[in-house]
This record gives C-alpha cells, sequence and structure tokens, in this order.
C-alpha cells in the first residue's frame, strides 16, 4: 500500500499522537524531583527523572539554541521530502510519521525547558537514560536505512 499525494492525514494524526504522549509523560516525569526514581524493575530498568541538554549520548551539552535550531532544520527537510514524494509505501510514511513525531517531542523539551527530559534508565548495560521520543527516532531511523538498502524506500520512481 502507498502513500500517494495528497492523502496525509494518518501520517500527521500519528506524528501527532507520539509527541503527545512523549510530552504527556515527561509532564508526569517532571512531577517528582530531579533524578528520584519512580518506579524499578530490579535487574532490568527504572523510570528516573533527568534532564540532558545536549543530544544523543549528552553530545553538545549546554549548547540548546544550536540543537534546536538543527532539530528545526532536519524537521523541516523531513517535511519537504514527504510533502514532495509522489509515492511513499506506508510503511515508510509511518516511519517519517514517527521520526517528526519524537523530534516533535524533544524539540519542544528543548525550547520550553531548556533540556530534554528523560526518565528510561537500563539497568542490565551502561547506557544514557533516554524518552519515548528517542525511542520513535531511532527505531525510525534505522527502518528507514533499511528501506533504503533494501531498495525498497524509492519515493521518486521512475515513469515507465
Amino acid at each position: 500500500m502507498n502513500v500517494k499525494t495528497g492523502c496525509r492525514a494518518l501520517p500527521a494524526l500519528i506524528a501527532a499522537c507520539i509527541w503527545a504522549a512523549d510530552q504527556l509523560i515527561k509532564h508526569a516525569v517532571r512531577q517528582v524531583p530531579y533524578d528520584s526514581v519512580l518506579m524499578r524493575v530490579p535487574g532490568v530498568l527504572e523510570i528516573t527523572h533527568c534532564v540532558n541538554t545536549g543530544a544523543a549520548f549528552s553530545m553538545l551539552t549546554g549548547r540548546t539554541m544550536l540543537l534546536a535550531l538543527l532539530s528545526v532544520a532536519l524537521l523541516g527537510a523531513i517535511l519537504v521530502f514527504f510533502m514532495r514524494c509522489t509515492r511513499l509505501r506506508t510503511s515508510s510514511a509511518v516511519a517519517l510519521a514517527a521520526l517528526v513525531g519524537g523530534g516533535l517531542g524533544n524539540l519542544t523539551d528543548r525550547v520550553v525547558f531548556g533540556g530534554v527530559t528523560d526518565y528510561i534508565r537500563l539497568l542490565f548495560i551502561s547506557f544514557p537514560v533516554f524518552n519515548l521520543a528517542d525511542i520513535c527516532i531511532t527505531c525510525s531511523i534505522l527502518f528507514l536505512i533499511l528501506e533504503l538498502l533494501t531498495g525498497r524506500l524509492d519515493p521518486f520512481p521512475e515513469k515507465p
């Protein structure tokens, strides 16, 4: 199934739902003191309140305005790409929607709160604390890379 020009409601709805869910969870997490544990699954994960003023793995820490501007530019490029596609597989459109929803979630945090609220800490591996938006961004990018590598992402098919 393909998402054709003019059929943009479903991806927009998916992006809006991801953004809203991300913001609702982060709002709940921000109600408890910084670095306190809200929930723990022993040996697996804990839900805790952390703030990251950088990007992935705390790169560019303290450069909130630069990261916000980069986010706006990347989200704009994704939206232009999506709008210019003549045909796009539904799975690719959903992945782009999840990427936009997650990107908007973290961008909202940067602009409104000065840093991204993170809350999922894995206990079985040494890994940075992350959030729902990060999961959506990472999974979307991995899926789109797989689509590109397998030739299934062809938004501008040649005319017969």
